[in-house]
């Protein structure tokens, strides 16, 4: 059961290896995306969060 959870998990991944493809995703499923979700795009990890007029932006993760 865990593997059938495990393989329906990654058939929800996106991967972006251009952050115009992974922002222009973005744009067109607002609704789908989540405040303080992580997106990776090219090795590098990015938190979705909003400007001070509600616009989603992307901030690179800090570890």
């Amino acid at each position: 059961m865990e593997c059938e959870e495990e393989k329906e998990k990654k058939a929800n991944e996106l991967k972006f290896s251009r952050v115009g493809e992974a922002i222009d995703w973005i744009g067109n499923h607002k609704a789908e995306v989540a405040l303080g979700m992580v997106v990776i795009i090219a090795g590098t990890a990015f938190v979705i969060t909003t400007g001070g007029t509600g616009a989603l932006i992307l901030v690179p993760l800090a570890l």
